[in-house]
């Protein structure tokens, strides 16, 4: 069975993005990416008819302008240049500005952690902030859904590499662009298995750093960027210690269930016991903010509302206020190894592509919140 399926898989992997492969990114209409961009739809057309320097797009059929990821970050470039917009409120970092590091992370399979960071990660890009994606997860659905398919390229450098005892890379070696010119990657493969193995090891001898060893390895290049996102795999191991260690906050993905709050109980008298721990290694570190959000959610769904509501009452703030709605048309892009910013809307139903984007949107914006926060804009904008 895992010789056919294994077969097969990898043929069709190599049809759909062989080694040497780039993902394509659709292109944005106008209203799209104004709305990405945060400015008002008159005004986005007003700069690109009389703004020198803005880009204009591409003019399709029925008089349509469309416009790419890249034509999105040159406008804002333009923007900040020209004064129409203010330096504290262009998405990168300013100086005295730490890049913000997020662990996505729950010992819960299925809570949709690789959904969660991809959605995530990509709207922040399309909104100009500089972001890297790291996958830890042996599974590499993360590395899988940016068309990166490590098992066909034996020789591509991946989060095992850097980290590995011996001889690591650095991380500007293991780093890949993505198909969003404001998003890169750092690919898994099944060789990150081998870190919990080395690790174990390294105990034996008393020479063990495996908590600081993600976060020595980001640190020559995390200038280059303003927000950093671990995918990590339902379980908590040395990988995922080294994640939290180097992380300034934490989203913790739910689904609105008994058995999921439960483990989340459980999850978090260990996450407790585990930062104390990190905490007697770093007095000085500590998290900007922890933060649950509740994923797949059907608001139809009378236990599932229950439950938000119980969790709400007993978490309070800590619980975001938006949730990740259960979609089909999340699902569906999923299976042709897109993510919902990827698929034409022309070929969703409008409605139900609208209210996923609402969704996205909505938890990327109290995400987004905490980073300002974390920055010293207490006004969040």
């Amino acid at each position: 069975m895992s010789r056919r399926l294994g077969s097969r898989l990898r043929e069709h992997a190599e049809a759909t993005f062989p080694p040497d492969a780039q993902k394509g990114l659709r292109r944005f209409a106008m209203r799209e990416a104004a709305e990405l961009l945060r400015i008002n739809q008159n005004t986005f057309r007003h700069h690109v008819s009389n703004l020198d320097g803005f880009p204009e797009g591409r003019l399709e059929s029925g008089n349509r302008r469309t416009f790419s990821a890249e034509e999105m970050v040159a406008a804002q470039r333009v923007l900040l240049d020209t004064g129409r917009i203010k330096p504290e409120e262009h998405p990168h970092r300013r100086p005295g500005e730490p890049c913000q590091i997020l662990t996505i992370f729950n010992l819960k399979g299925g809570s949709a952690k690789t959904s969660t960071v991809a959605h995530v990660g990509q709207l922040l890009g399309l909104r100009g902030y500089r972001v890297l994606l790291i996958d830890l997860d042996s599974q590499a659905s993360l590395t899988n859904l940016f068309g990166v398919t490590p098992e066909l390229d034996p020789e591509m450098p991946t989060s095992f590499d850097l980290i590995r005892s011996e001889g690591p890379l650095p991380a500007s070696e293991v780093i890949r662009p993505t198909n969003f010119p404001s998003v890169d990657l750092i690919p898994a493969s099944m060789d990150i298995m081998e870190y919990e193995f080395e690790v174990a090891l390294s105990f034996r001898h008393g020479t063990t750093s495996f908590h600081s060893r993600i976060r020595d390895a980001l640190e020559p290049v995390l200038d280059r960027y303003d927000v950093v996102i671990f995918d990590t795999p339902p379980q908590l191991n040395f990988s995922v210690i080294s994640a939290l260690f180097a992380s300034t906050g934490v989203v913790i993905p739910l689904n609105a269930s008994m058995l999921d709050v439960m483990s989340l109980a459980s999850f978090l008298g260990m996450a407790s016991n585990l930062m104390g721990v990190v905490e007697s290694h770093a007095p000085e570190h500590g998290l900007n903010f922890v933060r649950v959000l509740i994923t797949r959610y059907e608001n139809t769904d009378g236990p599932q509302v229950q439950i938000s509501s119980f969790l709400r009452t007993v978490l309070g703030d800590a619980v975001l206020p938006a949730e990740f709605l259960k979609s089909t048309a999340v699902g569906d892009a999923a299976n042709t190894q897109q993510s919902i910013f990827e698929v034409e809307p022309r070929d969703v139903n409008r409605r139900t592509y609208e209210r996923a984007i609402e969704s996205v949107s909505r938890v990327t914006d109290e995400i987004e919140g905490d980073i300002l926060k974390a920055w010293g804009r207490s006004d969040g904008t």
